[in-house]
């Protein structure tokens, strides 16, 4: 009779370590976890293994945030399976592509700060003014300003902020020089680019001693090879205008007027007498 619990506990004890495990493919159905304390659906591991069947999945340990989800998608290959959807991208309405990934580049004169505040991906554009001009650095002038300070009547030299990198055919700029001209032939040297030699409007002609005045800036424009001086102010009457009543107004102005064949040129000045009258007085 004492044996017989004995063999009862024995029993129970075989039956339960003969137990066959649940095949849940095969042997189950509407299978819900939903109550389930928690659940590990997927492998997991710091490293993907080296062999994979289609449609196992993998979750990446070591792999960044968001990024962990790991799909076979062919023998031994895997792909992540966070973040691949295809974006369409288009430009003004026109089908550029559809990529996975968009890359935000920058222009000429355009500066990009691209952030992640947690919510979002914020892009603020802004523009670069050491490059792009802007109303108030055109009306401050400075980037055309070339104001010389070597010194010297025939190597002129200066400075554009910013600095000028290359002389470009028909760039213009706004030049003071420093010392007045003497006459003799001269040189402009911008942000040491090389010594260009400058000429009147036409290209050719040297500059004469007076068209090139200390502290009066004028427009130069590079033509390929020369400096060339623009908009020189000839004396008054040079270009056929006519002459005012000589006064207190008008006081000091000189007045050319050029003689056709024959005729010899004119040359006058407004100026008053002891008397105090006004009157053009006659140089030449």
């Amino acid at each position: 009779m004492r044996r017989a619990p004995c063999m009862i506990l024995a029993c129970a004890a075989a039956a339960l370590s003969a137990q066959t495990q649940i095949d849940l493919k095969t042997q189950s159905k509407s299978v819900d976890f939903s109550a389930a304390p928690s659940t590990k659906p997927l492998q997991t591991g710091a490293v993907l293994p080296a062999t994979c069947t289609v449609g196992q999945m993998f979750f990446n340990t070591s792999a960044s945030s968001g990024q962990n989800l790991f799909g076979c998608v062919a023998m031994n290959a895997w792909l992540p399976e966070t973040g691949t959807a295809a974006l369409t991208i288009q430009n003004q309405g026109v089908l550029v592509g559809a990529r996975p990934i968009v890359d935000f580049a920058t222009g000429l004169g355009v500066l990009q700060a691209i952030s992640d505040t947690g919510v979002s991906i914020l892009v603020q554009s802004s523009l670069d003014t050491a490059t792009a001009q802007t109303k108030g650095g055109q009306q401050s002038g400075q980037a055309l300003l070339c104001a010389s300070a070597s010194g010297s009547a025939s190597a002129y030299t200066c400075s554009l902020s910013p600095a000028l990198t290359i002389y470009t055919p028909g760039m213009l700029l706004h030049w003071k020089p420093d010392v007045s001209g003497t006459g003799a032939p001269a040189t402009l040297n911008v942000d040491a680019l090389g010594a260009i030699p400058i000429t009147l409007a036409d290209g050719v002609t040297a500059p004469g001693p007076s068209d090139m005045v200390a502290g009066r800036t004028q427009e130069i424009w590079y033509d390929g090879a020369n400096f060339r001086l623009l908009n020189l102010n000839p004396s008054s009457g040079v270009l056929g205008e006519a002459r005012p009543v000589c006064g207190a107004a008008v006081r000091g102005r000189t007045w050319f007027v050029a003689g056709g064949t024959g005729v010899q040129d004119s040359f006058t000045v407004c100026a008053k007498d002891i008397t105090g009258t006004y009157a053009w007085r006659t140089i030449y």
